[in-house]
């Protein structure tokens, strides 16, 4: 575990919101979008910080599989409780 490090969860995505956390967001922390949060692999491109990841499942739920970004990591709900363990605390956006 990183004891400097935050998991910012992204649930929500809007351009002012997601603005925020993207300038909050330090070295060595991770990125993990959920529920209607995944849609910032759209909206922001290459702006997401290395290492981003997004829950499958809401990935899936949205339909947005087939034209999924490779750069961004599917993770399951096991993948996010990894993530929740791998940082000293955790931030979520919404």
């Amino acid at each position: 575990m990183n004891k400097a490090s935050t998991l910012h969860i992204l649930s929500k995505n809007t351009g002012a919101l997601t603005a925020t956390l993207l300038r909050s967001f330090s070295e060595n922390d991770g990125l993990l979008l959920t529920a209607d949060g995944v849609y910032a692999a759209f909206a922001c491109g290459t702006t997401l910080p290395v290492g981003t990841q997004a829950l499958r499942a809401d990935v899936e739920a949205r339909g947005l599989l087939p034209n999924w970004p490779e750069s961004i990591a599917l993770t399951d709900h096991a993948g996010f409780v990894d993530l929740c363990v791998q940082h000293a605390r955790s931030l979520s956006w919404s």
